[in-house]
């Protein structure tokens, strides 16, 4: 693995053997920074793209307020499916209050191409990512 930007909440790394984009938050983002974040993760995957996957590692991403999730839902999420991704796997979040905010935004996406792991272990993200067909 190798990790292709830092920010103090946020890790994004590439992970050659699972093909796969992983973004590894920290927590302790505040207003804008989750939306930094998660433009400076699509930046990276479309120079992988079409040979790159994604997994979110949400395990300490903390609580995502409504205006965040707001637009990820109507901003982020549209352009990300934009860019032809099949598979994403989601870390899920230690914090109780933070899961449900991760579920929230990744239940707004059935009806899509994309098929959406939801795991407890970043080991277990990256072992079925590598059993994916792309």
């Amino acid at each position: 693995m190798q990790t292709v930007k830092e920010f103090p909440y946020l890790s994004i790394v590439w992970d050659e053997e699972s093909r796969a984009l992983i973004t590894q938050w920290h927590g302790g983002f505040i207003g804008r920074n989750l939306q930094e974040g998660l433009d400076a993760g699509l930046a990276e995957f479309l120079e992988r793209r079409p040979n790159a996957q994604w997994i979110g590692d949400t395990t300490n991403i903390g609580v995502i307020g409504s205006e965040e999730q707001a637009w990820v839902d109507t901003e982020w999420f549209p352009r990300f499916l934009g860019t032809g991704v099949q598979y994403m796997a989601v870390v899920q979040p230690k914090s109780v209050v933070a899961k449900m905010s991760v579920t929230a935004i990744v239940a707004k996406i059935p009806g899509t191409q994309l098929t959406v792991y939801n795991c407890a272990t970043l080991d277990e993200a990256c072992k079925w990512m590598k059993e994916q067909d792309f």
